[in-house]
């Protein structure tokens, strides 16, 4: 099966803030399907006050900005993918159109750009 015949996957189009509590939360009430995070940055999600109020000036590591541990996606079948901008939305075929013309199908779709 292609990924853009993967229907059962639920798709978070914006890896911020939003999107890595949305993908926490699906694990934590037990969703076991395929979850797949996809983010324009080339950065894993991170929170914006830490960044700008501690890290940027020299308080806090760069690390505290981040929303997760980097293994974290990992170690929750949550599939990252940072640096990926999605091109257009096919609502009725279920897809989403990554700008390298590559697909992915899902179920459901949650934007949180």
């Amino acid at each position: 099966m292609s990924e853009s015949e993967a229907s059962d996957a639920i798709v978070i189009v914006g890896a911020s803030l939003s999107g890595a509590k949305a993908a926490e939360a699906l694990r934590a009430k037990g969703y076991d399907g395929r979850i797949v995070l996809v983010g324009e940055e080339p950065h894993r999600p991170y929170e914006r006050p830490p960044l700008s109020k501690d890290y940027l000036i020299g308080k806090s590591e760069r690390d505290k900005a981040f929303v997760h541990e980097e293994s974290w996606y990992a170690e929750n079948n949550v599939e990252l993918r940072t640096g990926t901008k999605v091109a257009s939305i096919d609502r009725s075929g279920h897809q989403v159109r990554l700008a390298d013309a590559s697909r992915i199908g899902y179920s459901k779709l949650l934007l949180a750009t």
